[in-house]
């Protein structure tokens, strides 16, 4: 049985539940999985899941660490022809031009809500010399971690996120042989999109997260290459994520979730609670997850005399997120483009979750939200940066329930039509084992791929 080594960033991340339940998920299928981190540094909250996978992860050294250069040093000694050609294919790649990805709106995106250690991070992340820099120096990363996977016998490495991991994925294959594929998803495409057509020509298949990835993804590339890029949808756990009921206690309490960065809107979604109250709605916000936004949102609320009408949960797992929803009415988020930024939501799961458990949705409209939520069916679509209009759908959910129940209901539908993880992981198996000789899992009962379609779109 063919063994594959999946490469993270960093694993595991508490909010990338979409990537934690993937390992998951063939791991107790009998796959042959091995996971590999190129940082380390793993906090203590953490899913449940995520916990014994922690002791069988493979964690890179540091760079300047002698265990990361000592192969590197060796590697220039014995093959440098070899070494010069990884730093050349690095160099190639990122020269190649870049168009830029279709946008819903026409605002720059410029940030408003930034700290000063924020500003800081975009300027020196975004920067297109910085992402060179740091690119060249994945090279003893991948002459160390091809080593590591040859003398575990990995036939096959799955990189997650099209930046730096799967830098290391394009490497490794050209320094040892070892083929990879890679998933796409969000700022991993557009921050910083350079090198993407070389990665993409040279991987055995690509998958992402959305159509709206997908044809971005096959723009930029040969039409051969095209053909290997597939859309698999995260996908949500349908037997834990299941229809709750809402309170009737006469307070609309809405709930949002994620990462308290200004391209997740939550500013957005705090004025149009205080919108609401300003209508005589007795709305409150809740809210899972933390970020650098948060003392910004705290201070919003105070300026906008909401202050006890928004509630912070931290960061959470899916037990208690499963809880929070459970007491809410409504699910909001506000997600922006922000294209000299870079990063944005394409399909946040949040979104796919809520609907799972029958709340209602209000979102914004960009990216790839609208494949999951149709305006006015699944749910309620609004322009980006308009709490005013937020307000108004959310004001309509909370007036008219038989209208609310009917998309509710065709929402929970949509889930378990496109995105159900187990349907969706078993087509993910189905591309693992066409493209991978030999990768089927050892259970008895036969591969979970088996009669799935591959499909490109």
């Amino acid at each position: 049985m063919s063994r594959i080594a999946y490469v993270f960033p960093l694993f595991p991340v508490i909010n990338q539940t979409f990537t934690l339940g993937e390992v998951v998920w063939l791991k107790r299928r009998g796959y042959d999985v091995s996971i590999y981190s190129l940082k380390s540094g793993v906090t203590d909250q953490q899913q449940p899941e995520a916990r014994e996978l922690i002791s069988q992860t493979h964690y890179c050294p540091p760079l300047l660490s002698a265990a990361m250069l000592g192969p590197f040093w060796d590697a220039l000694r014995r093959r440098p022809r070899d070494v010069v050609a990884l730093f050349a294919t690095v160099w190639r790649s990122w020269r190649k031009p870049m168009p830029a990805p279709e946008r819903v709106g026409e605002h720059a995106g410029v940030p408003t809500t930034f700290s000063l250690a924020e500003w800081a991070d975009v300027l020196w992340k975004g920067n297109r010399f910085f992402y060179l820099a740091k690119s060249l120096s994945m090279v003893p990363y991948a002459i160390y971690l091809g080593g590591v996977l040859r003398r575990d016998g990995i036939d096959h490495m799955h990189c997650q996120w099209a930046t730096y991991t799967t830098t290391v994925g394009m490497l490794v294959e050209q320094w040892e042989g070892i083929p990879y594929s890679f998933a796409a998803h969000a700022y991993d495409i557009y921050m910083l999109p350079r090198m993407l057509p070389e990665k993409l020509e040279r991987s055995t298949f690509t998958v992402t997260c959305a159509d709206y990835n997908r044809r971005y993804l096959q723009s930029v590339c040969s039409s051969e290459a095209a053909e290997r890029v597939y859309l698999n949808y995260h996908g949500a756990d349908l037997g834990r994520f299941r229809e709750c009921a809402a309170p009737e206690d006469g307070r609309f309490r809405v709930i949002s979730a994620g990462w308290f960065k200004e391209y997740k809107g939550f500013h957005f979604i705090v004025e149009a609670i205080a919108e609401l109250v300003r209508r005589g709605v007795d709305a409150e916000l809740h809210l899972a997850g933390d970020g650098p936004q948060r003392a910004y949102l705290e201070s919003l609320a105070e300026r906008l005399d909401i202050s006890d009408r928004l509630h912070f949960h931290g960061y959470v797992d899916h037990d208690r997120l499963i809880e929070l929803y459970g007491t809410s009415d409504a699910f909001a988020i506000g997600s922006i483009e922000m294209p000299v930024f870079g990063r944005q939501d394409v399909i946040p799961n949040v979104i796919a979750e809520a609907m799972a458990v029958g709340i209602p949705v209000v979102a914004t409209r960009m990216g790839g939200i609208a494949e999951l939520v149709e305006d006015g069916v699944e749910g309620a679509l609004v322009p980006q940066r308009d709490p005013k209009a937020m307000a108004d759908a959310l004001e309509v959910l909370h007036a008219d329930p038989e209208r609310t129940a009917r998309q509710v209901r065709a929402a929970r539908a949509k889930i378990e039509r496109i995105w159900d993880r187990d349907r969706n992981l078993r087509e993910l198996a189905a591309l693992i084992e066409h493209y991978v000789p030999g990768a089927g899992p050892a259970a008895e009962d036969g591969a979970p791929g088996d009669g799935a379609e591959v499909r490109v779109a």
